[in-house]
């Protein structure tokens, strides 16, 4: 199987309006087509919250959430906070989630829903809609030299693709994220209606049902992967084809330089060798186990946008203490 994720890169037609306002930013609603070519229904608007500094942009951030809905209010949280600090701050709604869930479906199901051609479709178009979101971002001289992008969960395991990619991010920040999809597919409990399926008949292609044939051809074919190029893991037809969408296919081209990984040690939501896979390829980057749950950070984010705040060099006492403001956790659903 082919995977594409090219996309025709051209100037994007949006649409912006402010939404609700702080004391130190404004936060505006972005919409526009995707420049995916083969969007499922109800996903075809990309859909951006945009948190801009009053004062003076230091830099610029790109935030990719985990599956499902319920992390997002809570990453949210930093948009306000670290656009007092000076940072540009955009919240992308991937597709297949929140307010982009295709019809007749549930946040986040379909990226790992067992059929190729559905998890192609997702995962081509979440890294295409990341990518078109840097491209709009720089074309409004919102995207700053001096940037990073934090994903977590799902969102880093598209980071993870698309750090492969791209060259105009300066750092790139993982949170509570793994690879090793045959792994997640048949040990995570996100994953427990595809097992479902699984045991009441459905006969998937490509062994995704049989676990330890799907494992036996990951450890065979995987050696080799880890040595390819990026155009050869999205073009060679050899291989399985959940490589061309899992993120340990494509670590070993990341930037290490630009790379800090932060492990949740009490993860009970991705299997530990689906989390332990990625980190081993992460070698050479800032690696860091916390011990912490997959989700019991989201609350503390004020530590994470602390750490922001360190990776791109902002020490200015004012920005720091803008994370302490008792800034409202805005919903834009809410309003």
């Amino acid at each position: 199987m082919y995977i594409d994720y090219k996309y025709d890169k051209r100037d994007i037609d949006y649409i912006s309006g402010h939404i609700f306002k702080g004391k130190n930013y404004r936060c505006s609603y972005i919409r526009y087509p995707t420049l995916y070519n083969n969007p499922a229904p109800g996903t075809e608007n990309v859909e951006v919250y945009s948190y801009q500094p009053k004062s003076e942009i230091r830099a610029s951030a790109l935030i990719l959430h985990g599956l499902g809905s319920r992390n997002i209010k809570f990453l949210l949280w930093l948009g306000p906070h670290l656009a007092s600090a000076g940072i540009n701050t955009n919240i992308l709604i991937l597709p297949g989630n929140y307010t982009r869930v295709e019809n007749n479906s549930v946040s986040g199901k379909s990226y790992l829903y067992p059929n190729m051609n559905s998890m192609y479709q997702f995962w081509e178009h979440g890294v295409v809609d990341t990518l078109s979101a840097i491209d709009l971002l720089e074309q409004s001289d919102s995207w700053m030299p001096n940037n990073i992008i934090l994903g977590y969960c799902l969102g880093g395991m598209i980071a993870t693709m698309v750090g492969a990619m791209e060259s105009r991010l300066n750092h790139i920040l993982f949170m509570a994220t793994g690879g090793h999809i045959p792994q997640i597919l048949h040990r995570s409990p996100a994953t427990a209606f595809a097992r479902r399926l699984f045991d009441r008949g459905l006969k998937p292609d490509f062994y995704l049902d049989d676990r330890q044939r799907l494992y036996d051809i990951y450890d065979e074919q995987f050696p080799q992967v880890r040595e390819m190029t990026l155009e050869a893991i999205i073009s060679d037809t050899d291989i399985h084809p959940l490589f061309k969408i899992d993120p340990i296919s494509y670590a070993h081209l990341l930037d290490m330089e630009k790379v800090t990984f932060i492990d949740a040690y009490f993860d009970s939501t991705l299997p530990i060798p689906s989390r332990k896979v990625l980190y081993d390829e992460m070698a050479g980057a800032n690696r860091k186990v916390l011990p912490i749950s997959h989700i019991s950070w989201l609350p503390f984010s004020y530590f994470i946008a602390k750490y922001i705040l360190h990776k791109l060099n902002i020490n200015a006492k004012e920005a720091k203490k803008a994370l302490l403001i008792r800034e409202s956790m805005e919903n834009p659903l809410e309003k």
